[in-house]
């Protein structure tokens, strides 16, 4: 997923489909982009959950929000280009 997570109004529902719709092991890559003023003053993103501070979101609320789902952190590249990031997770193997 790239620059849509912090779209999510329904994150918790969104993040379960997903979680079952991975296969055991499988693995999902998010890119995304802490919240930016301007954006959030221009482009204000309607009905996402207040925690997101604007437009973006903060990587730990992203990485909070998927691991409650039952995924794990399995990398968090550095030196991602550009002000945003990327987390892998994987859904865990029974």
């Amino acid at each position: 997923m790239r620059a849509v997570y912090h779209h999510l109004t329904q994150p918790a529902e969104i993040d379960a489909s997903i979680f079952q719709a991975l296969k055991p092991g499988g693995r999902l890559a998010v890119i995304d982009f802490p919240p930016q003023k301007l954006l959030s003053v221009f482009f204000p993103v309607k009905g996402v959950p207040s925690n997101r501070g604007g437009h973006g979101i903060p990587q730990k609320v992203l990485i909070d929000e998927l691991t409650a789902a039952g995924f794990q952190v399995v990398s968090v590249p550095k030196g991602w280009p550009g002000a945003g990031y990327c987390v892998v997770f994987r859904r865990p193997e029974p």
